[in-house]
């Protein structure tokens, strides 16, 4: 998701025949697509970790774990105090349930 966001505002750069015009275009292309590396060398560093970036602009991930006997994704949203969401595999962002007791959660 994130990979596809970066690469379309790359498309949206390079067919801008103004902004080849200006001063400086290919350093900052350089520079664009450096950072572009660096995040997603950082995404496949999270993914290593088990944690999946779900919706950057909101700054929440999931990762792994068992809930009783079935794997599901605890949540975690930037600002957050704790991790105190989960939600199943199949699900995203919206269906977050509030864990009710700490014991439910085994971490995987």
């Amino acid at each position: 998701m994130l990979e596809e966001q970066l690469e379309e505002i790359m498309e949206e750069v390079r067919d801008d025949y103004r902004a080849a015009l200006r001063p400086g275009w290919e350093e900052l292309q350089i520079e664009l697509e450096e950072n572009i590396n660096h995040i997603n060398n950082l995404n496949v560093e999270l993914g290593l970790l088990g944690i999946e970036i779900d919706d950057p602009s909101l700054g929440v991930v999931n990762f792994n774990s068992l809930r009783g006997i079935e794997t599901v994704f605890l949540s975690y949203r930037l600002g957050e105090e704790t991790v105190e969401h989960w939600h199943h595999l199949d699900e995203d962002f919206d269906c977050r349930k509030r864990m009710q007791k700490e014991l439910d959660i085994i971490k995987q």
